[in-house]
């Protein structure tokens, strides 16, 4: 749902509270489902120490659509309709991971042996995000996805990078922000990719594999295949091939 759709979801008055909770970060209009969400997200997202990785690895199975072997939970993990949610084989999230799924269609999709940096947000709206194999996450990222958002394998992401994959249709401005027409044409990182520490990825761009971003950069437009891109806006200042081979 887009911004609009979202106020007046929480305005609705045909819908009781619960409901919408129900919906928005349970994902399903079950009251069984509701206490086995709040049971589980309440009583084990907050339990300090070995006991509680232990518990969430455990119980945390139950709630999403899959689970791979060896996977962690921090403490606090946020999980937004996890039964849209899957993860693969020895997956680290971090403390105060958010992973957001809420929608109809959406999906968050995390392949094996990836790691999750504290207090990092992957939020999905009515749009999926996709990551490979072998991903590092640094800490404070944020991926916003109001479409498709795909992370290629052996990629590498530093602290507080940021990816919006979404925007709005502004042509017009006499239409409030919040209720203009979302548009978005999506985000692909190929494999073996490092993005430098607050770097900003925009929507509708494509970086190719083997590419670097350097830190603070603010990615517009597309990025060739094993480029080096830095600056706002960003700019290829080198190919690695050619410097690997002169």
């Amino acid at each position: 749902m887009n911004e609009r759709a979202l106020v007046e979801t929480l305005a609705d008055d045909h819908e009781s509270a619960a409901q919408r909770y129900m919906r928005m970060f349970v994902g399903q209009p079950s009251f069984i489902a509701l206490l086995r969400y709040d049971a589980l997200t309440g009583i084990l997202g907050p339990m300090p120490g070995a006991l509680g990785y232990f518990l969430r690895s455990k119980c945390y199975p139950w709630l999403l659509r899959q689970m791979g072997r060896g996977t962690v939970f921090g403490r606090g993990v946020v999980l937004r309709c996890p039964g849209q949610i899957e993860l693969g084989d020895h997956v680290l999230l971090d403390d105060h991971v958010v992973l957001d799924a809420k929608g109809s269609g959406s999906r968050v999709t995390i392949g094996n042996q990836v790691l999750i940096g504290r207090n990092s947000i992957l939020s999905c709206n009515e749009a999926t995000i996709q990551i490979g194999d072998c991903v590092s996450i640094g800490p404070l990222v944020v991926l916003l996805c109001k479409s498709h958002l795909s992370i290629g394998s052996h990629v590498q992401i530093g602290a507080g990078a940021k990816f919006l994959v979404g925007s709005h249709d502004s042509d017009d401005p006499d239409i409030p922000i919040t209720q203009q027409r979302r548009t978005s044409q999506g985000v692909t990182l190929g494999d073996n990719v490092w993005v430098g520490a607050s770097a900003t990825i925009l929507d509708g761009v494509t970086v190719g594999s083997g590419s670097i971003v350097g830190a603070g950069s603010v990615v517009n437009k597309d990025v060739p295949p094993e480029s080096v891109v830095l600056g706002n806006p960003a700019r290829v200042i080198q190919n690695r091939r050619k410097v690997a081979q002169s």
